[in-house]
């Protein structure tokens, strides 16, 4: 089988994914394993020391978090 790029994308071959055949991930948290997640923020405090600036500022991170407990899974925690 053939497969054919789309628009924009040379070289890379199209992938024929059925998400009907893909597992839904889980909440890791003990006893919760919901599979409905929600977007929440993390919020890193940046110094002013580090910035230059007068004041402290922050800096919003979006997660997902599960919706039944609140847990972030440790796959949805940010890589920084």
């Amino acid at each position: 089988m053939e497969h054919t790029n789309p628009p924009g994308t040379p070289g890379k071959p199209a992938l024929n994914v059925n998400l009907s055949e893909l597992p839904y991930l889980k909440c890791e948290a003990e006893g919760c394993e919901s599979e409905v997640f929600t977007e929440a923020m993390m919020i890193k405090k940046v110094s002013k020391f580090m910035t230059g600036n007068k004041e402290d500022s922050i800096a919003p991170i979006p997660v997902l978090a599960c919706a039944k407990c609140g847990h972030v899974n440790e796959l949805f925690l940010p890589k920084l």
